[in-house]
């Protein structure tokens, strides 16, 4: 008669095999806490991102009502809910000359600033006022200290060209460049809401513009109008 082979006998299990069960364990549940944390900051962000422009746009409604009253020949195509909703033409009713014509058309007294000027002089610190430049324009934004300032939720815009950063609604450091370069028309479209934000505002008045960028600011802005308009035509 064979006789059976002796039993195996099972080794007592090591630390390392404990420490593999437990990741065995922990792995799909950290994978699935991580993705949820990532997905909680991409959403806090666009939500930031989303009440920014809803504010602005009903800053926006607010300055062309009283424009309006003002002046009674003024057009409004757009409706509020088209300027909710960002489908009206953002610079729809701004006049960028009007600084000239209060003045009488001489333009007023109007500073001309290099990005390091902008940075030294409209930094809000010692008492200086809170600068930023919006497509090339320079507003001086002291009246919202509370949002501009050193404590304020946009401390990071004062002194700075800020068109990439509110046309991508991007605060980082990389984003606070005049760099338009690679925005799409919609993201340009969101820029130019800003620019008729600011443009419009009864607090925030038009300084100057930095060095050379008048002109072609003015240019970007019609060339990527134009190219609204055909796209819409096709």
């Amino acid at each position: 008669r064979r006789q059976a082979p002796p039993a195996k006998t099972r080794s007592p299990p090591t630390p390392t095999d404990y420490r593999k069960k437990i990741m065995k364990f922990l792995l799909p549940f950290l994978a699935s806490t991580l993705s949820m944390a990532i997905l909680g900051v991409v959403q806090r962000k666009g939500l930031s991102v989303l009440l920014m422009g809803f504010f602005r746009d009903v800053g926006r409604i607010k300055a062309r009502k009283r424009r309006m009253a003002q002046n009674t020949h003024a057009l409004g195509v757009a409706s509020n809910l088209d300027i909710l909703l960002r489908r009206d033409d953002p610079l729809e009713g701004v006049n960028f000359d009007e600084d000239m014509e209060k003045d009488g058309g001489a333009g007023g007294t109007k500073t001309t600033y290099t990005l390091a000027e902008l940075a030294e002089y409209g930094n809000g610190e010692d008492g200086r006022p809170i600068l930023l430049s919006v497509f090339g324009r320079v507003y001086d934004v002291s009246a919202g200290s509370k949002f501009y300032g050193e404590e304020g939720s946009y401390h990071m815009f004062a002194g700075k060209d800020v068109t990439r950063a509110l046309s991508t609604g991007c605060k980082e450091d990389k984003c606070l460049v005049r760099d338009t370069e690679g925005l799409t028309e919609r993201q340009l479209a969101e820029g130019k809401r800003w620019l008729s934000f600011f443009q419009m505002h009864d607090k925030y008045p038009h300084v100057g513009d930095l060095e050379g960028d008048r002109e072609a600011w003015l240019d970007m802005l019609v060339e990527s109008s134009l190219a609204e308009e055909s796209t819409l035509e096709l």
